[in-house]
């Protein structure tokens, strides 16, 4: 066909063929699609595999660094590429989080088992530039950094075992302790949650994860899988929404559930401001086509991140991502934790501990102060109680529709100082 350029390729499956205008980055049609079932879940129109240009644009520009990440203008000079879609192209879209690359139609020889990154090596040069806001005229675009998604500096990085690691760093400097106590808090409540580490990375405070997926997997962000359907019109239903959503794309309905419950309960206790549909996944084998939720992660926005210490309480406050109004603007915390549907699952008593987890944490970190940490770690506990409370509440009514919400108690007090603990890890 005139003008087709592109091949769409999983691993070493061609998906289909499309013609891109690479002086505008985009996609001007799609050709023939070879096989639908692999069609990425972003490039589906009126929920079915049938791509245009419009939809492969959409994807692809979305597969980028998005624009509001820090330092980006000033790497994308440095490099001399004017847009992200130009990195895109260069490094032919592989990911460490997919395994779709886009194959010009006239390099048959490049072969996959060659070139992607869950088995070799990539340039780390333009992480580190990102990571510490640096540009640098050396930055070469064989990088998965290419493809990380985000506002917050991050990086992908090869340890000496060869396994691939995500570094990130935040705007606070809270944020990669909130990772690490998400880990710690979700490990005793026996929900599923990416183990985070507490690193510095040039000088910066920030946390690393190892890759969760394996060179058969992708992660499915849920931005994409709640645009397949129709928008429910009634924004009280959005968690019946997503539970379809999902079970439409072959996820046991047992497992999406409990699954939203582990986030919805994590999410509040830990008062997570931030956990938007594409802060939720799912993970499919892209061989077999088994679907599956994928472990909590990117719980940085915890534990009142950024706030001044006499700013926090237990107020309610907007939450994500399902919400009471159209525009999600009105406090909804409270009333998301009733949405909780399988308490009988959760040993609430390991609640206790999960103050102590986080001052101890927290006090690894010489930028936060005792006065904070103390507030955090009392306002916690008050935070069980309410918790507690819920699950009570929804247990006396013995019925499937949501517990009404709970009155927010007084904001809590702060309590003594943290205690004195070892310094993160060095990764450079």
């Amino acid at each position: 066909m005139p003008g087709i350029n592109r091949v769409l390729m999983c691993r070493t499956r061609p998906v289909l063929e499309f013609e891109y205008f690479q002086y505008g980055g985009y996609a001007l049609r799609c050709g023939r699609v070879f096989d639908p079932a692999r069609v990425p879940v972003g490039m589906y129109v009126d929920g079915k595999p049938t791509p245009d240009g419009v939809s492969i644009t959409r994807w692809w520009r979305g597969r980028g660094i998005p624009a509001t990440r820090d330092g980006l203008a000033g790497i994308l000079g440095a490099a001399g590429v004017p847009t992200t879609a130009g990195m895109l192209d260069r490094s032919l879209g592989l990911s460490l989080s997919d395994q779709y690359w886009v194959r010009p139609t006239d390099r048959d020889d490049l072969d996959r088992h060659a070139i992607n990154f869950f088995h070799n090596d990539f340039d780390e040069r333009l992480g580190r530039a990102l990571m510490a806001g640096n540009p640098s005229d050396t930055l070469d675009m064989n990088t998965p950094d290419v493809t990380s998604a985000g506002d917050l500096p991050k990086r992908w990085t090869v340890q000496a075992d060869g396994t691939r690691s995500l570094v990130k760093a935040g705007r606070t400097g809270q944020e990669p302790d909130n990772e690490r106590i998400a880990y710690l808090t979700a490990k005793q409540l026996g929900i599923p949650h990416i183990e985070y580490r507490v690193a510095t990375s040039r000088g910066v405070r920030a946390s690393v994860c190892d890759n969760m997926l394996t060179d058969r997997q992708e992660l499915i962000p849920g931005g994409q899988i709640i645009r397949l359907f129709p928008e429910n019109p009634d924004p009280r239903d959005a968690r019946s929404q997503w539970i379809n959503a999902c079970h439409r794309l072959g996820v046991p309905l047992d497992q999406v559930n409990r699954a939203t419950d582990d986030f919805l309960l994590l999410d509040f206790l830990l008062r997570d401001t931030d956990r938007h549909y594409n802060n939720i996944s799912l993970i499919r084998d892209v061989e077999t086509l088994q679907t599956t939720p994928a472990p909590i992660y990117d719980s940085g926005a915890s534990l009142w991140n950024g706030m001044d210490p006499d700013l926090i309480d237990n107020s309610d406050y907007p939450a994500k991502p399902f919400r009471l109004d159209t525009a999600g603007d009105k406090p909804n915390a409270l009333w998301q934790l009733s949405l909780v549907k399988d308490w009988d699952r959760y040993d609430l008593h390991v609640l206790d501990r999960i103050p102590d987890i986080a001052r101890d944490q927290l006090s690894h970190n010489g930028r936060l102060s005792d006065k904070l940490i103390g507030r955090i770690a009392l306002t916690l506990k008050d935070r069980t109680r309410i918790i507690r409370d819920t699950r009570d509440h929804a247990t006396r009514r013995h019925t499937t529709s949501p517990a009404q919400p709970l009155p927010m108690p007084d904001p809590a007090q702060p309590t003594a100082g943290p205690q004195t603990n070892p310094p993160a890890a060095c990764l450079d």
